[in-house]
């Protein structure tokens, strides 16, 4: 089967997945009722598909579920991102998210950010602020199993470390976000206990990195925080060598923004840590999990310059 790319800018009415079922479906010189038996012998979610149903799903009389829609696009080689960045309405979806709110609606748990305008910048192992952001984002997070050992300089592997931030009038720290790209077995070793961030960063993986592994995420607002999740979640979807996203982190405040984005953790681990007990929360998902979840698909489909350009958009949330 091959993939195909297919134009929105007609049938303005009509659903986007539909258009580009319906386009893959011709493109590849296929009936409704050969793409129907391809698609149940190649997937069990569509174990009981029909072709009136496929034909319903064209005519945008109803739409399968994102789960259903991830599987159909990733069988031809495709993402889910760049058949809905084509969409209108689900775009002003995704400015929602992001979007600085009008004053009425504004909360941040920065004591001195007041819903001003802000970039958002990444430091790489180059830039004199590196080792500075990488200690306080450690010590925000608090999570034992990324204590690293000084000095940091002597770690060859920090290069492989990136971190972004969000910057607010006066340079105040509004957000930031911390990850890694790195080998499935290695997040395996640190989320079921057997190794800690020293050994990530000081072991480089044999092949591409297949997973991205977010060690800190937070921002002084939810669109903030949304902001710094589209910059590393975008990045992700785009390198196609990463199968896996993995959220590694014991924020509270982020557990439960991810909780109510309805993902469970896969892994929760408790941790002793002087006299606290500290619980990192362990969140897994496949290229095909993320897209079938609608808050972090509209996530990805945001582009660094949509970004910009959204955040330059006040009052609309």
């Amino acid at each position: 089967m091959t993939p195909t790319s297919c134009s929105y800018s007609k049938e303005k009415k009509q659903n986007v997945f539909a258009m580009f079922l319906k386009h893959l479906r011709q493109s590849n010189e296929l009936s409704q009722e050969q793409l129907c038996l391809y698609l149940r012998q190649h997937s069990s979610l569509f174990y009981n598909l029909d072709t009136i149903t496929v034909s319903r799903w064209e005519r945008s009389v109803n739409i399968p579920s994102l789960a259903k829609q991830a599987e159909i696009v990733e069988l031809y080689d495709n993402e889910l991102t760049s058949i809905y960045r084509h969409d209108p309405q689900f775009l002003e979806e995704c400015s929602t998210l992001v979007s600085i709110p009008n004053q009425s609606r504004f909360k941040s748990s920065h004591p001195y950010y007041t819903n001003d305008n802000y970039d958002i910048q990444v430091i790489d192992i180059n830039d004199d602020s590196f080792y500075i952001m990488l200690k306080m984002i450690l010590r925000y997070e608090n999570n034992p199993s990324l204590v690293l050992k000084l000095p940091l300089a002597e770690f060859d592997g920090l290069k492989d470390l990136k971190i972004h931030v969000a910057n607010a009038f006066n340079d105040q720290i509004i957000g930031h976000a911390l990850y890694i790209e790195t080998s499935s077995q290695y997040v395996l070793e640190l989320v079921n206990i057997k190794s800690d961030l020293n050994e990530i960063v000081t072991r480089s993986p044999k092949k591409l990195p297949d997973t991205m592994l977010v060690l800190s995420s937070a921002g002084a607002t939810k669109e903030v925080e949304n902001s710094m999740m589209s910059t590393y979640i975008n990045r992700f979807v785009n390198q196609k060598n990463l199968r896996y996203l993995c959220f590694s982190v014991c924020d509270e405040g982020f557990i439960k923004k991810l909780n109510a984005a309805k993902l469970d953790a896969f892994k929760v681990r408790t941790i002793q840590l002087e006299d606290k007990t500290v619980a990192v929360h362990s969140f897994l998902l496949s290229r095909s999990e993320l897209m079938a979840n609608r808050f972090l698909l509209k996530l990805a489909v945001i582009s660094p310059k949509q970004l910009v350009d959204f955040l330059n958009i006040k009052g609309k949330g």
